[in-house]
């Protein structure tokens, strides 16, 4: 089983309205010397520049650079690019932002390897987190083809196989690997199963010997779970798990719910949880690693670049991916 999500998957996960891949801490957008760095790569473009964003998903950082262009009275045309189905303007209108992206021309179901974009129009080429999920070596010909023959940029952030985010999404995927092997939802399903035919027939849920077993097996799961969890940095996704599994039994989220409302509230917390699994496993194959790193700068100096930066990226004082950019 492949472990790259299709653009069906990807198309599901932008409608669910997040600007970016991190929900945490950059639910709105990137932000600190994340976008310092994509400004400093702004500020030396002309006043008039064509920027293409690839793989832009829900366009953080095509929406970074229309919000710099504007509060710079720089007339920036922008044009970003998705092989998802996506529609940012539409998604978005009730935010600061809304307006901003309306200035974006979007361009979903897109291949950044084919963008059908007109030759050599573009002064700046853009991706973070983009081009390794796709064949770097045809995007980056795509690239040279797209971009002005003098003068234009091409300037990514990728994906690093040691950064700090991989190895949290390595870990993430792990944790939920470990929740679906417990076996929780298994025995949840089977004392809810239990507690509403004894509810319907009007019987004793507390003293109930096969209830009782089955609170048992949820513990002893639970006690597991929260070992495991200990391992960890970081157990969120653990915390997630059993968080919104148990809820099905917390008067104040399923108080009132039938059985089958129950099990479906325990569906979406399976559904939600493989999703990221699949999210992470599609991220941590991407990365790069040095080798494929040294790859795609030849790659890029033989289609004509040169390469001006080419290093880790640190944030927050983490590993957090790698920069490239190049000029010609």
């Amino acid at each position: 089983m492949t472990d790259r999500l299709s653009a069906e998957q990807w198309s599901e996960y932008w409608r669910k309205g997040t600007i970016t891949t991190f929900h945490g801490r950059f639910g709105q957008n990137y932000d600190g010397k994340v976008r310092d760095h994509w400004h400093g790569v702004l500020d030396r473009q002309p006043a008039n520049a064509k920027i293409v964003d690839l793989a832009t998903g829900n366009g953080a950082v095509a929406l970074i650079a229309a919000q710099h262009g504007r509060r710079n009275d720089r007339q920036f045309e922008i044009t970003a690019v998705d092989y998802a189905e996506i529609d940012p303007p539409a998604l978005f209108t009730n935010t600061a932002f809304a307006e901003d992206l309306r200035k974006i021309h979007f361009l979903s179901n897109t291949s950044i390897e084919a963008t059908g974009l007109p030759h050599h129009a573009y002064d700046l080429a853009m991706s973070q987190f983009g081009l390794e999920y796709a064949d770097s070596d045809v995007v980056v010909a795509e690239v040279a083809r797209v971009l002005k023959r003098r003068d234009a940029v091409f300037a990514a952030m990728v994906h690093h196989a040691d950064s700090a985010i991989v190895r949290q999404a390595r870990e993430g995927a792990e944790q939920i690997l470990a929740c679906e092997k417990s076996g929780l939802h298994l025995a949840i399903r089977d004392l809810l199963g239990r507690l509403d035919k004894l509810a319907a027939r009007d019987k004793d849920l507390a003293n109930d010997e096969r209830a009782k077993e089955l609170r048992t097996a949820i513990n002893q799961i639970l006690a597991g779970l929260n070992q495991r969890g200990r391992q960890y940095r970081d157990p969120g996704q653990i915390v997630y798990y059993i968080e919104n599994s148990m809820a099905t039994f917390n008067p104040r989220v399923s108080g009132g719910m039938s059985l089958a409302e129950r099990l479906a509230l325990l569906r979406r917390v399976a559904l939600e949880t493989e999703a990221y699994k699949q999210r992470m496993r599609d991220l941590t194959s991407a990365a790069l690693d040095d080798a494929a790193i040294a790859h795609l700068v030849a790659r890029i100096e033989s289609a004509g670049f040169k390469i001006d930066d080419n290093r880790p990226f640190v944030f927050e004082g983490t590993h957090f991916c790698h920069v490239l950019s190049a000029t010609r």
